[in-house]
């Protein structure tokens, strides 16, 4: 499969879930409205493949596999509690590293990779921001800043080696959409699990009233 279908393909299928309510839970306890979460897949899925150098470097940057990311965390940024801001930031950034650092093992030693690797990094990735942060925000503010920033640190250190260097490209937005594709699934799962708890809990404690 080329590098970029993955990505265009969780969007339509994301686009098509959103559409019809699907996520409507989950957005409504983010507070984010349905009609401005399609209009930001909209927006990812059209610039897919628009990206420009920068002028003083030769640096090629992509809108929808960095620009768009970075923009979305910094909105979710602001939604945080401002007490734990920085918490959540810190732990972005050591999301990143721990990212750029599982790429470069697997780059160095290809041994270790015993499977896709746009299945093991969003794996990691997701797993690592469960232990890191409760709330579907938070998690969401991390995936969408760890990812790009563990893409750019990637590219600069193989700069050389690969003789260009491209932040977001379509590889990164395989792995962007992937992690964000799995943490919706994982969400969703964990969220009826501690309902369904919750009501054993309910159901019990009335049993033992009732006795």
């Amino acid at each position: 499969m080329n590098e970029g279908t993955v990505a265009i393909l969780i969007q339509w299928s994301l686009l098509c879930l959103v559409w019809m309510g699907s996520f409507d839970l989950q957005l409504r306890n983010m507070k984010m409205e349905r009609r401005r979460v399609l209009a930001v897949i909209s927006a990812f899925l059209i610039c897919s493949f628009v990206s420009w150098k920068i002028y003083f470097a030769p640096i090629q940057v992509s809108l929808s596999g960095t620009i768009l990311p970075l923009i979305a965390s910094i909105v979710l940024y602001t939604k945080l509690i401002s007490k734990i801001r920085r918490l959540y930031l810190l732990s972005a950034l050591a999301t990143a590293l721990l990212l750029f650092w599982l790429r470069w093992l697997f780059f160095t030693d290809p041994i270790l990779l015993f499977w896709d690797e746009r299945i093991i990094v969003p794996a990691v990735g997701v797993s690592t921001i469960f232990l890191m942060s409760r709330t579907h925000l938070g998690q969401l503010f991390q995936l969408t800043l760890s990812l790009p920033l563990a893409d750019a640190i990637h590219s600069l250190y193989f700069w050389k080696l690969s003789g260009s260097c491209q932040w977001g490209s379509e590889y990164a937005q395989d792995l962007l959409w992937s992690s964000l594709s799995l943490w919706v699934l994982v969400s969703i799962v964990w969220s009826a699990i501690r309902r369904n708890l919750g009501r054993t809990e309910t159901e019990s404690s009335h049993s033992d009233t009732g006795r």
